[in-house]
């Protein structure tokens, strides 16, 4: 009975050991990701409307003139939200607060007390919109989140949203971003591009962090048909990216949930194959787990 109880007891401590010990990412659609960490719970750029009218913002694959912009316009969602548990959530975090990042619904139903981390340049929004606790960084600042033995420290990244300068003023100012995790002497990283290209000058700031564990791209080509010019990564920005940084994992996000992504998916898939160079592709709502 003795040893019974105590096999039961290793177990138990073994099972905990290896659930906190690991960083599952659970892909929800479009640039929304929910981050599970020990008890921490991290939700990236909250896209939570559904159906025909998910979102409304303009849409930058259509051609018009920059002098004069139109309307809002609604966007459909083609995939379904996996089910989230808003009121577990700990923090959120932005890279921008543009509607196709943190549509209208979120801004409702989020609850205000949550952690919010965002570009200093959307703070004001975040906190006209109600949130009370609310974190401004800009590149190189860092801010952390504790609970218990776990924590995620969140470290603000350069982030180019356009090649072309003329643009850079109107279209710029937000984040990626680098997290670490650790529990003990455990760690693992993860880079979030958010809305960037791989530019020089996102290389340069890279440069004096190692290879992480994780990495997380933007991808779909989106606005190559209007005025403002390509706004995302896509397949061939994506290699060139993983070469230079040599993450252990890929996992990209912002496809195929909207049909404001120009390029599928399966065209960096299928570059990936070519080069050699494993992607995880999760279907929504499927969690993966790095140990």
């Amino acid at each position: 009975m003795k040893y019974s109880l105590l096999s039961a007891a290793l177990m138990m401590s073994l099972t905990a050991t290896s659930q906190a010990e690991e960083v599952t990412l659970q892909w929800l659609g479009g640039p929304t990701l929910l981050v599970e960490f020990g008890g921490i719970r991290l939700l990236t750029d909250p896209m939570l409307g559904e159906g025909e009218q998910a979102y409304q913002m303009i849409d930058p694959n259509q051609m018009f003139q920059l002098s004069q912009l139109p309307p809002p316009v609604d966007h459909k969602r083609l995939t379904p939200l996996p089910a989230l548990d808003l009121q577990a959530l700990d923090v959120v975090l932005l890279s921008h607060s543009h509607e196709d990042h943190f549509d209208q619904v979120a801004r409702q139903e989020l609850p205000k007390d949550v952690a919010l981390v965002a570009a200093e340049s959307d703070v004001p929004l975040a906190r006209k919109l109600g949130f009370d606790q609310v974190t401004g960084l800009s590149v190189g600042k860092s801010w952390s989140y504790r609970e218990g033995e776990y924590q995620v420290t969140v470290t603000a990244a350069p982030a180019n949203h356009t090649l072309e300068q003329a643009f850079s003023p109107v279209l710029d100012g937000g984040n990626g971003y680098w997290l670490n995790f650790r529990h003990g002497d455990w760690h693992k990283s993860l880079y979030w591009s958010g809305d960037s290209f791989f530019t020089q000058s996102v290389q340069n700031w890279l440069a004096a962090y190692p290879a992480p564990d994780i990495f997380v791209p933007h991808v779909g080509r989106v606005g190559t048909t209007g005025p403002f010019g390509q706004l995302s990564m896509g397949a061939e920005e994506v290699i060139g990216a993983m070469k230079a940084l040599k993450p252990a994992h890929t996992l990209p996000i912002h496809h195929s949930t909207y049909a404001l992504y120009l390029e599928p998916i399966s065209e960096l898939k299928r570059q990936a194959e070519q080069a050699g160079m494993p992607l995880d592709l999760p279907a929504p709502g499927t969690r993966i787990s790095y140990r």
